[in-house]
């Protein structure tokens, strides 16, 4: 947290607003100085207001960080790498997701990646709401939990028919014990963290779960997703022809999306 603070305090000197030294420790001068940045909210704790400063500098940037609201997500904390990569390089870390990897077969027929706009459309449009089968809690604040959200009409039927299959196999127990109710999100219009093509999120047509055991780069000796006990929840998914980046492509084992890949 430290250097977190460290990199905030740095800024705000930058923006003339005098912290003074950068000592990694939330002073008064420091609080003050937070306070007064558009974007950020006084009765934020300060935790969620060095969150969102970082994620006002990845933004100004030109790194891609999803809405200011101060909570560190995996987008945060994938925008924060880059930042920290930026302000150590003076440029930003290369792409490294726009490639593809190999064709699976599915019963949906869903399309791949690149004939994803032709036949989903326009990203963020032509969304409905799923009532889910079981509560899912935002992985980024556990306190809060949702019964519903926006995913793309083509992929409603077979993504309740997952979930209602999940919580039929596991019981709520199970989900709870395994974290599958640790949601991190589906309909978000952005590109692809590390790449320049839009993220199948922008669809409504990918999900993240439990990202917090399941990070962006890491591989199936540290993913908890590609453990055995998940064996069924990859079989449910995979009935639906949906794909998991982590069994296909060995990264990203939080993400489930309704497209192919080659």
């Amino acid at each position: 947290m430290k250097e977190k603070i460290r990199i905030v305090q740095s800024e705000l000197n930058r923006r003339g607003l005098n912290v003074g030294p950068v000592d990694g420790i939330i002073g008064a001068r420091t609080l003050q100085s937070l306070n007064s940045v558009d974007g950020i909210l006084s009765d934020w704790p300060n935790k969620r207001k060095i969150t969102a400063l970082i994620q006002i500098m990845c933004r100004d940037r030109g790194i891609e960080t999803g809405t200011i609201d101060g909570y560190w997500g995996p987008q945060t904390e994938f925008a924060y790498n880059s930042l920290n990569y930026l302000l150590t390089s003076g440029e930003l870390p290369p792409t490294w997701r726009d490639q593809e990897s190999y064709e699976i077969i599915n019963p949906n027929d869903w399309p791949t990646e690149s004939n994803a706009e032709e036949f989903y459309g326009t990203v963020g449009e032509n969304q409905t709401r799923i009532q889910l089968p079981y509560p899912h809690r935002l992985s980024w604040d556990l306190r809060k939990t949702v019964n519903s959200f926006y995913c793309h009409e083509k992929v409603h039927d077979s993504l309740h028919r997952v979930l209602s299959n999940v919580v039929d196999h596991y019981g709520m127990d199970g989900i709870k014990r395994l974290r599958l109710d640790q949601w991190g999100g589906c309909l978000n219009v952005r590109k692809k963290r590390g790449g320049s093509t839009y993220s199948m999120h922008s669809w409504g047509i990918a999900l993240d779960y439990d990202p917090t055991h399941n990070k962006l780069k890491w591989g199936r000796e540290r993913a908890f997703f590609a453990q055995p006990e998940y064996d069924k929840w990859w079989e449910l998914w995979e009935s639906e022809g949906w794909v998991s980046l982590g069994r296909t492509k060995n990264y990203d084992w939080m993400h489930i999306q309704a497209v192919k890949v080659k």
